[in-house]
């Protein structure tokens, strides 16, 4: 009888805090974690589509770290501003217009009362500066820390498949035509400058 009863007092001290932490990790108790959450991740795809990252500063860590589908690792936001800017402006960039449409898989998962990782997918269209479009599916992951009663991204990596890349098969199209468009430029070039060295009169 001893025995019995204290197995079932081991058997109470185990379950009780298993069924409070079951209790407490409901989607329900932190309903407005949850629609903060998701009012982030809408305001960080806008940014992406407008490239207006200065909507979203406010929302960031300080030390906010980003790697991108290329495997480039960014911290701060202003190293991100840079990178992003490159793609679409100056001698090497590709794109005139990226369209990233993001779904969270799940809801968010509280590692702790202030920490939260997120992961989910994007549908993404680039927009080729020589007219291709291409579509990219891509995954991500978040991680996001309450300070103040607001939620910020602390980090945030994207991923894709190496081996079904549309996006970089486009790049590397668009990579050789600008490579052949030089070299007809040049070689135009080169049979002027030969043209009017015949052309001039010998002293």
């Amino acid at each position: 009888m001893k025995c019995s009863r204290a197995f079932c007092l081991a058997f109470i001290l185990l379950a009780v805090p298993a069924v409070t932490l079951a209790q407490a990790s409901k989607p329900e108790d932190r309903a407005e974690d949850h629609a903060m959450l998701r009012a982030l991740l809408a305001k960080g795809a806008e940014a992406l589509n407008s490239r207006n990252f200065d909507a979203i500063a406010p929302s960031l860590d300080p030390n906010f770290t980003i790697i991108t589908v290329d495997n480039q690792k960014h911290v701060g936001l202003d190293a991100f501003k840079k990178y992003y800017a490159s793609l679409f402006d100056g001698p090497s960039a590709i794109f005139s217009k990226i369209e990233a449409h993001v779904t969270a898989d799940d809801l968010t998962h509280f590692v702790d009362p202030s920490t939260g990782i997120t992961y989910g997918t994007s549908e993404e269209t680039y927009h080729f500066k020589d007219g291709d479009v291409r579509t990219m599916r891509t995954r991500w992951s978040a991680v996001s820390k309450k300070e103040g009663g607001a939620w910020k991204l602390v980090t945030v990596h994207f991923s894709t498949n190496v081996l079904d890349n549309p996006v970089l098969d486009a790049a590397k199209s668009l990579t050789k035509k600008i490579a052949a468009a030089a070299a007809v430029i040049g070689l135009a070039v080169g049979v002027l400058l030969m043209f009017l060295l015949r052309r001039r009169p010998s002293t």
